[in-house]
């Protein structure tokens, strides 16, 4: 259940429907407790990105789990969330978070 809440919500991201501030907004509104990129920085988005990717392998490179390349453009970039200071929303990181 919740791969797709990540997968959906990076494809409306990717296809520009709205922005994911926007996608975060409504779907905190419908009462998700966090919208799908505030969710994937808190967990780490290295770390949901290679869930995906496993899931993606594992069920024969099914296309409704093909990790997105918005997420693995982050990724690339060290953009992990929270961890990292910065993934979709970006953090601050204070001196004891560096170490």
């Amino acid at each position: 259940m919740a791969r797709h809440y990540y997968v959906e919500g990076l494809k409306l991201a990717e296809e520009q429907v709205a922005p994911l501030e926007v996608i975060d907004e409504l779907l905190e509104s419908a009462g998700f407790r966090m919208g799908p990129f505030r969710l994937m920085d808190l967990i780490g988005v290295d770390s949901n990105y290679l869930v995906t990717s496993a899931m993606y392998e594992a069920f024969h490179y099914d296309a409704k789990f093909r990790p997105s390349r918005l997420q693995q453009q982050k990724v690339d970039a060290g953009h992990h969330g929270r961890k990292s200071g910065r993934g979709f929303y970006e953090y601050p990181t204070s001196p004891t978070s560096a170490k």
